[in-house]
């Protein structure tokens, strides 16, 4: 069974990595090294169209846009190509935030009742911080999104509290609803008003930064969304919001206007260092531990400290602030397994090879060894298992990906078989190893082998849900079995 939370581990470029890769002082690999990574990461991942922008030291090192804003007219992307963040969004509006704290016009201890007078007398003691920190416990309006706001206003205030604030992390779209109604409230100007005007060029920029949370909407330049996860193929695909979600994940963006935000992000030009600074605290949760700050996650690849978000899968930005670079990734849709964090850290690595996420690193080397030769593949395992430098890695997760890379796009189902079996082997307590491992057999016809893999991974699991699936699709198989041998 593959895990959607779980499958989006990186499915890059199959590059090998020796032990000698994590040493410091390597040349880094030529420009041309990282044109050729991002065309296997959109040929694996189909992605249509990308741009990417690297700034090092404040200059543009590598500026380049890759394949189709629009695949049935044949249009590539370009410098003029809008791309849709999602919730990219997050980072900029909570940036927007501490420009009004910086200037005594929000705080962060303010409840969030003092700009919103119509909520609940349960929310009534969440603060603007936990709005930013996704630590507030309000449930999630994003149920209701296809409804008009008050409805859904009225649905998301009826529903109950998740926690107290402070307590936790959990991410959903009421925290920054409300705090485009906070910033509105204060400025008395709409979200892409209040945006454009504060951190890019107000007036000048109409055309190439606006909000809509509706890919219907016609947006000239704009690229066109194509998704399709499950089928490994691509399709148009139109997602929206209610436009009260603009700062959930609203902004509209060429990679030209992204390059010039970054420019002045890190110039101090929106917000101060200490404002900076003040935002990129990780935010002390109560009940558990979580590497959040105020909009932005916080991220360490082999202790090189970065800040940033992503949206929708398939746009991302980090700045690594002591290795003064940035990095934008832009695309518009994907048709396969993909991590678009793991690519930007992989994309860091390529540019330093000391900014290594060992993660990515095995993963791709068993993935490349999957490809190129199974046979070596448990010995490839036993040595990276019992490297040191690996010892933080998840190999159930990555195994059973690499399993399902070679099951569903390669139509490798032999190799795939051996991946799972390894991963069985080595996580005897896995359901999830199990059931991957008998969907394989199944698969392949093999239906006593799926029969026994099933089993074990319904006797591992005792989730009552979970259990009658599996009776239905061992009665299934069985089934199939007795008719196979008639």
């Amino acid at each position: 069974m593959i895990n959607l939370t779980n499958l989006f581990i990186s499915c890059t470029a199959i590059l090998s990595f020796t032990a000698a890769t994590a040493q410091k002082n390597i040349k880094p690999v030529s420009i041309s090294q990282i044109d050729e990574y991002i065309a296997q990461v959109q040929k694996t991942s189909l992605i249509p169209g990308v741009s990417l922008a690297i700034i090092k030291n404040g200059k543009i090192i590598h500026r380049k846009n890759y394949g189709y804003a629009n695949i049935e007219n044949d249009i590539p992307v370009s410098d003029i190509t809008i791309f849709r963040l999602y919730s990219l969004t997050k980072p900029i509006v909570a940036t927007g935030v501490f420009q009004l704290i910086e200037k005594g016009k929000l705080s962060l201890e303010d409840p969030v009742s003092k700009y919103i007078p119509d909520l609940p007398a349960s929310w009534n003691t969440v603060q603007i911080k936990n709005l930013l920190t996704q630590s507030s416990g309000l449930p999630d309006i994003v149920k209701y999104e296809k409804l008009d706001e008050k409805e859904a206003a009225e649905k998301v205030f009826a529903d109950p509290i998740n926690f107290k604030q402070g307590e936790k992390f959990e991410y959903n779209q009421t925290n920054f609803w409300l705090l485009e109604r906070v910033v509105e409230t204060v400025t008395k100007q709409n979200i892409q008003m209040y945006i454009t005007e504060n951190q890019f060029d107000g007036a000048a920029s109409k055309n190439t930064v606006l909000f809509s949370t509706d890919s219907r909407d016609i947006i000239q330049n704009r690229a066109t969304p194509y998704f399709n996860y499950a089928t490994g193929s691509l399709q148009m695909a139109l997602p929206y919001n209610g436009n009260y979600l603009n700062s959930c994940n609203g902004l509209n963006i060429t990679m030209n206007q992204f390059i010039a935000w970054d420019a002045k992000f890190r110039t101090k030009k929106i917000i101060s260092n200490a404002s900076k600074a003040k935002m990129w605290e990780v935010f002390p949760y109560t009940k558990e531990k979580s590497e959040f700050t105020s909009g932005w996650d916080q991220r360490i690849v082999n202790g090189h400290i970065s800040y940033g978000f992503s949206g929708g899968r398939i746009t991302a930005y980090r700045i690594f602030p002591k290795d003064d670079l940035s990095i934008i990734f832009l695309a518009n849709g994907l048709g396969g397994i993909f991590n678009v964090e793991n690519t930007i850290n992989q994309i860091a690595y390529l540019l330093d090879n000391d900014i290594i996420d060992y993660k990515v690193a095995a993963y791709e080397t068993l993935l490349k060894t999957s490809k190129s030769n199974i046979t070596d593949l448990k010995s490839t395992f036993v040595k990276l298992k019992n490297d040191p430098k690996y010892k933080d890695v998840d190999f159930e997760e990555s195994l059973n990906v690499i399993g399902y890379i070679l099951l569903n796009q390669d139509k490798k189902t032999n190799e795939a078989i051996t991946v799972f079996q390894l991963n069985a082997e080595q996580h005897p307590k896995s359901f999830n190893a199990f059931d991957s491992l008998g969907e394989a057999y199944e698969i392949n016809k093999d239906f006593e082998k799926a029969i026994s893999n099933y089993t074990q991974a319904r006797e591992l699991n005792n989730d009552e849900g979970y259990r009658a699936h599996i009776n239905a699709k061992l009665k299934e198989l069985n089934a199939a079995r007795t008719s196979l041998k008639k």
